[in-house]
């Protein structure tokens, strides 16, 4: 699965967190596991409406809560109205607005979150889909290796200058990065911790020298329908400032309507293996990202 980059064609309302929260939570992540035993993903145990647990993949490549039909109806969410998602290098899947409701994960609670339901399963062993930006009221510390997701609240003063601090830009609760590939292309890459690939476009591709053969493909499952990608030679690297990041595994994915939904150009994507071994701090309220570790 090739993340869950979630663009609404109508957008459900922002959640809104209940008037009275902690100010430092520590919530546990599990690993979502392949049958090689490799981790490619993390995952909450979370609750809606207080019903039975439910394994929700932590993704900030997605914009809302997004349940696969057979956990919508186990925590009673009929379907509503019908709408389309935009996704990446895929034909538009059919979604299904529900009602709001109370998301908990340890002792977080939220209230009045926004659910979307899919007509269909999604990632293997996996309920649904929860956004990073869920979390945006908060400073959010992500500690990959660790499995530990901090969050603290904002300082009231904006943060000191951090030669670490990268400034992103945000899309409909999305953070694209201005990054290098192979140090030759320069753009814009969506940071996707459900990515279980890091991707290029074409065009990067090529004009970084790296080649792929259309003959080899990899048959990606994306929650806005099926993807397919062309693996690319292992030494695709990401350059943050002075920060690089090895992209491998990667493939060349079509991301034109992607980009076309956001109107700017989208070179990459930043997927769960790049990011495996690092801590990641957004700053969501000021449009800064650190990427720390190996």
């Amino acid at each position: 699965m090739l993340g869950a980059f979630l663009a609404a064609a109508a957008m459900a309302a922002d959640p809104a967190p209940p008037a009275r929260l902690a100010t430092h939570y520590s919530l546990k992540l599990n690993a979502v596991l392949t049958p090689e035993s490799r981790t490619q993903g993390l995952y909450f145990k979370a609750r809606i409406d207080g019903g039975p647990l439910l394994r929700l993949l932590l993704d900030s490549g997605a914009q809302h809560i997004v349940l696969g039909w057979r956990a919508a109806a186990k925590v009673g969410r009929k379907a509503g109205s019908g709408f389309e998602l935009v996704g990446v290098g895929a034909a538009a899947k059919s979604c299904r607005r529900t009602r709001p409701g109370t998301l908990q994960i340890d002792d977080l609670v939220l209230e009045n979150c926004p659910i979307l339901a899919v007509d269909g399963p999604l990632m293997d062993g996996i309920d649904g889909i929860i956004p990073l930006s869920l979390f945006a009221d908060f400073l959010v510390r992500l500690d990959i290796p660790g499995k530990t997701l901090e969050l603290d609240a904002y300082p009231a003063d904006p943060p000191a200058p951090n030669s670490g601090d990268l400034p992103v830009r945000t899309d409909n609760h999305l953070l694209f990065i201005r990054s290098l590939i192979n140090d030759k292309q320069p753009g814009y890459i969506l940071l996707d911790t459900g990515a279980t690939f890091s991707a290029v476009s074409p065009d990067a591709a090529r004009a970084s020298r790296n080649y792929w053969s259309l003959t080899s493909t990899i048959g990606l499952r994306g929650s806005a329908g099926d993807i397919e990608g062309y693996p690319l030679p292992p030494g695709v690297r990401f350059r943050f400032g002075d920060r690089v990041l090895s992209a491998d595994p990667a493939v060349v994915v079509d991301l034109s309507d992607f980009a076309s939904h956001h109107h700017f150009d989208v070179t990459g994507i930043l997927g769960y293996p790049a990011l495996r071994y690092s801590i990641v701090t957004i700053d969501y309220r000021d449009s800064l990202v650190r990427i720390e570790g190996k």
